[in-house]
């Protein structure tokens, strides 16, 4: 057997082990019975444990650095990223691995406890425990800068606080200001969004805006779970849920309309790619740069709503009589601070991933009591929103990420929605997104985002995919310009 029949066996037996755990997960997700979870965690660590081991093979890391070179370009980029994610777990053992996992296991079945009755106190010991495992093995890792700058490359390779630090500051400085003037203007009503719709009802409608995206049954899924997710199983399964909620009946359609920018990613991607590192590979960022353009420039957009509001109207006819489709994408675009993140409109949802970068700084810098960590997080809000939280389901406990330890992974929602107004700018050049939304014919728009972005997955960086896709290098102003005219017009500033 060759070096390259080995590799193949070797990463098609990684791949399988990588489909079981990704099964597990959306269980997990589900909330399963509550007396078999504790069975199911067990065998999943055992599973986590394998996988662990025959990825960090020293044979096989060898073998990697025999092939980063190869002459097979595809080949040498398998191998380049199999040797990032190895490098990743220098120094930490499978026991040691083994036993993150359990803690990991434990912090998210207590958060889907204790999230719903808002108790910190309660969570908080597990969050604790999570961070110092964590931190414990990016510990073992090679550096220079430090364990948090580690976490936020492992999502977007090249950006770290540095980077992250002056992003953020120009968002602030253009945010903030926006955010006081539009509170000065005159306001729309929102009141009809906010009536009761009945989930069941919103259901019954939901087919057809996935019908509309070019969602379906042959290679996708939709469930409900208590937060919106995508996973990307394999590239002929993505699955994503979405979460109805009865007193706003948009944020369902937005929340669908956001994961299905992911499914289109997960299932563009180059066919070659399927199970292998480079589809798992994408860069966080770049992912959210496909959600957030299809829910902030096609699912805010007017066209969108002049084609779906009468087949709301349908299902709601008392609720939604007499409102246009000019008055309901007002109200979607509506600027208000608010608590919860997923809700949160173009202007004030940068600000909510601002208090969490800032303290997800602090818990990895030691500057920060975990167990308290709930008073910095209502400080926070209360002086960049303006709002006083109520309770922890509303507040600290309402993001999956930090019980799932996605650390690091929260300042992408924010680079990803600058990644897409650059994207979208350059998309509007090539093709007439608008007259192909009113016609319902949105398949040449996915057409250029697979061509351009989408096929590559985790084969290029997202840097090389912006220069790629739009002739440029990433420039924030592209998404400054935007959020600034867009809002400016919507409140006659």
């Amino acid at each position: 057997m060759n070096k390259t029949e080995q590799f193949a066996r070797w990463e098609e037996k990684l791949s399988a082990y990588q489909y079981a755990l990704n099964l597990h997960w959306l269980d997990g997700n589900n909330e399963p019975p509550e007396e078999g979870k504790a069975y199911s965690q067990k065998m999943a660590a055992i599973l986590h444990g394998e996988r662990f081991a025959l990825e960090n093979d020293p044979e096989i890391h060898t073998l990697l650095e025999e092939l980063k070179d190869d002459p097979d370009p595809l080949l040498r980029r398998k191998a380049q990223l199999y040797l990032e994610k190895t490098d990743r777990m220098k120094g930490v053992d499978k026991d040691e691995y083994v036993a993150y996992q359990k803690i990991l296991a434990d912090s998210i079945q207590a958060w889907l406890k204790y999230r719903t009755a808002g108790d910190w106190k309660s969570y908080a010991p597990y969050l604790k425990d999570l961070v110092e495992a964590y931190s414990r093995m990016f510990e073992k890792r090679e550096r220079t800068g430090t364990i948090y700058d580690l976490m936020l490359e492992d999502h977007e390779k090249g950006w770290n606080t540095e980077r992250y630090d002056a992003f953020f500051q120009e968002v602030k400085e253009h945010c903030v200001p926006l955010l006081k003037k539009i509170a000065d203007a005159k306001q729309p009503d929102v009141s009809f969004l906010h009536q009761y719709y009945p989930a069941e009802k919103q259901r019954q409608y939901m087919p057809e805006v996935l019908k509309y995206l070019g969602f379906t049954e042959k290679w996708g899924k939709m469930y409900e779970s208590a937060h919106p997710v995508t996973s990307c199983v394999s590239q002929g399964d993505i699955r994503f849920s979405t979460k109805y909620r009865e007193n706003d009946i948009s944020a369902a359609i937005l929340s669908s309309v956001h994961e299905i920018g992911h499914a289109w990613y997960g299932h563009d991607t180059d066919p070659l790619y399927n199970g292998t590192v480079i589809a798992r590979s994408i860069c966080a960022g770049m992912h959210e740069s496909q959600s957030r353009l299809l829910e902030n420039h096609i699912g805010r957009s007017l066209v969108f709503w002049q084609t779906h509001l009468p087949g709301l109207q349908k299902v709601f006819p008392a609720e939604l009589s007499g409102v246009s489709a000019e008055q309901f994408c007002r109200a979607v675009c509506t600027v208000k601070p608010g608590l919860i993140r997923t809700l949160a409109d173009e202007v004030t949802y940068p600000l909510h991933i601002m208090i969490r970068y800032e303290i997800e700084k602090m818990m990895f810098s030691g500057k920060a009591d975990i167990l308290k960590l709930d008073e910095v997080w209502n400080q926070m809000v209360h002086n960049l929103l303006g709002l006083d939280v109520p309770d922890a389901s509303q507040g600290i406990l309402q993001d999956m990420h930090w019980p799932y330890a996605y650390f690091g992974y929260f300042p992408t929602y924010a680079l990803g929605s600058a990644f897409a107004a650059q994207f979208y700018a350059a998309l509007e050049k090539e093709v007439p997104v608008e007259k192909l939304l009113a016609e319902g014919k949105p398949e040449e728009i996915f057409r250029w985002l697979r061509e351009h972005i989408h096929t590559y997955a985790g084969y290029l960086d997202s840097d090389e995919v912006m220069r790629s896709a739009t002739g440029k290098d990433f420039d924030i102003r592209c998404w400054t310009d935007y959020i600034e005219r867009k809002y400016a017009q919507l409140y006659s500033l």
